[in-house]
């Protein structure tokens, strides 16, 4: 009989798969805040809800202009995949600038 020690995995052992699903679900937090802005402003006109929304964003720490960008950019708030392609765009080219 053989007895395998059991070990579990550590920040240090997979940190790119522990960066990788933190920006993950980053994104889908912004994703998420993004179409629940676009709701409130444009589809029911909710100015106070608009309005904790975007504290939401700023307690969040999240990058004001990456929201604007993706509320203003996509053409459907709930495609996913438009969403991440445009939200990676935004993300490469504002290292630059």
């Amino acid at each position: 009989m053989v007895f395998q020690k059991n070990t579990l995995k550590t920040d240090l052992e997979h940190p790119l798969e522990i960066e990788e699903s933190r920006i993950r679900n980053d994104r889908q937090t912004v994703f998420l805040l993004v179409r629940e802005l676009v709701k409130a402003k444009f589809e029911h006109g909710d100015q106070e809800l608009t309005n904790r929304l975007w504290k939401d964003v700023a307690d969040r720490g999240i990058d004001i202009d990456r929201v604007i960008n993706l509320m203003y950019r996509c053409s459907s708030h709930e495609d996913d995949k438009e969403m991440t392609e445009i939200d990676e765009v935004f993300q490469k080219t504002s290292l630059i600038g």
